[in-house]
């Protein structure tokens, strides 16, 4: 009886394979069955070849599939690539209107601000037209001032006549004589106007011509022609009866209406205690009042009255040899009698420490010191400070109130010039 559940099962399963294979004869589940299936494909060629037509059929079938397939992706991804092309298109034509709508824009733009230009340059000739004929000096003090430089001198000058006419107060009004030599170019000429050009409300600059005066009088390794020019403003300027003299290397820092109403007390010339109270006992004059002659108050009548002009020749012809500091000995000298001292505000050097300066002061005769609190004062805030040493474009050390003299190199307009074309340092000899 088990034998017989035993065959039956075993066909059973034999159908199930049979009927597997016709369906799937791709199919071969083992070695075994592909070795019986070649064995009943051998028996029955016919139907081997049609089970291997089917497959054939089959896979041309697939590969038709397969191709439709890539078809449709490549037409989508053409399509999706026009697509995209054409939105580029379309932005990169649309930026580009835009593009020439702001070009358009901007044409306008710069038409109408060059007509703006051209109107506000007519208005500016029109206005320096107006104001040309302004009288800047009508109701104000008119203080004349004066510098005396060569070409080598320009730009520290420029620097300090910048300080001046800044602090000038409102109702301040300077006339500035510069005079200068016959070499004195054109062009250094305009750089000191622009001065004037800056501050046309507070000031006028005239140059006065010294062609070849003093050309051959004695010099040294620090001073030049100009500095004798000072001897002559009595003879330049004969409408004038005072002025105040400045050195080039000065600074400002307060108006000069103070200094200007001064009174001269029947002196000449006034001016701040210069360092070498016996600078001119070789000339047999003891105990003598030594003013430095970088910054003066000048009475130019009482100058013009005592025929001064004639006395500074007569000593420059008779003392040539033993004059070592130029103008300030000729002034100390032969102005001697008439000579005093200004307050130590309006003048007082830069010393470089308080030590130094109350150094300065002791070392003047006992009745020609400054009261020390009035001299301390003026070292903290003087009106006019004179760099005498060191200077501040040389750079090697810095003087007090160095600060305050770059500012004004700044707003000069010309600071690269100040740094570059200002004099070097030179030793003493």
């Amino acid at each position: 009886m088990k034998n017989i559940y035993v065959i039956v099962g075993i066909i059973f399963i034999l159908s199930i394979y049979s009927s597997f294979f016709r369906k799937y004869p791709s199919v071969n589940l083992s070695n075994n069955n592909n070795s019986k299936s070649r064995i009943l494909d051998e028996e029955n060629p016919g139907k081997e070849q049609t089970r291997i037509q089917k497959q054939q059929i089959l896979n041309y079938q697939i590969i038709q599939e397969i191709s439709k397939l890539e078809e449709e992706e490549d037409k989508r991804r053409f399509e999706l690539s026009k697509k995209i092309i054409k939105e580029n298109i379309n932005k990169w034509l649309n930026f580009t209107q835009q593009n020439n709508a702001n070009i358009n824009k901007l044409q306008n733009f710069t038409q109408q601000n060059n007509t703006n230009i051209n109107k506000l340059q007519n208005f500016t000739q029109q206005n320096n037209a107006n104001t040309s004929n302004i009288n800047y000096k009508k109701n104000k003090l008119i203080i004349p001032c004066s510098y005396s430089l060569d070409n080598n001198y320009v730009f520290p000058t420029l620097v300090s006549m910048t300080s001046l006419v800044e602090n000038a107060g409102n109702n301040t009004f300077y006339s500035i004589y510069v005079m200068i030599d016959k070499e004195f170019s054109q062009e250094n000429q305009n750089i000191i106007k622009t001065v004037e050009q800056k501050h046309v409300e507070h000031c006028e600059v005239f140059f006065l011509k010294m062609n070849d005066k003093y050309k051959n009088e004695t010099l040294n390794n620090r001073l030049k022609t100009p500095c004798y020019y000072r001897l002559e403003l009595h003879n330049l300027l004969p409408n004038i009866n005072k002025i105040i003299y400045l050195d080039g290397d000065t600074g400002i820092f307060e108006d000069l209406t103070e200094l200007i109403n001064i009174d001269m007390k029947g002196n000449y010339i006034l001016g701040f205690l210069d360092s070498l109270p016996n600078a001119i006992e070789k000339f047999g004059i003891p105990n003598a009042t030594v003013l430095c002659s970088g910054v003066l108050l000048m009475d130019l009548d009482a100058l013009r009255k005592n025929n001064m002009t004639e006395k500074f020749n007569k000593f420059i012809a008779e003392q040539k040899e033993k004059i070592n500091q130029q103008d300030q000995t000729i002034i100390n000298v032969v102005c001697q009698d008439k000579i005093s001292t200004l307050p130590p505000k309006y003048g007082i050097w830069c010393f470089e420490a308080k030590i130094h300066a109350l150094k300065h002061n002791n070392r003047q005769r006992p009745w020609l010191k400054y009261n020390e609190e009035e001299f301390l004062k003026a070292y903290s805030h003087p009106a006019i400070l004179h760099y005498v040493w060191p200077k501040p474009y040389w750079r090697r050390k810095r003087p007090i109130f160095n600060k305050e003299w770059w500012d004004y190199a700044k707003r000069s307009g010309f600071l690269d010039d100040v740094i570059h074309k200002s004099p070097k340092y030179v030793k003493w000899t």
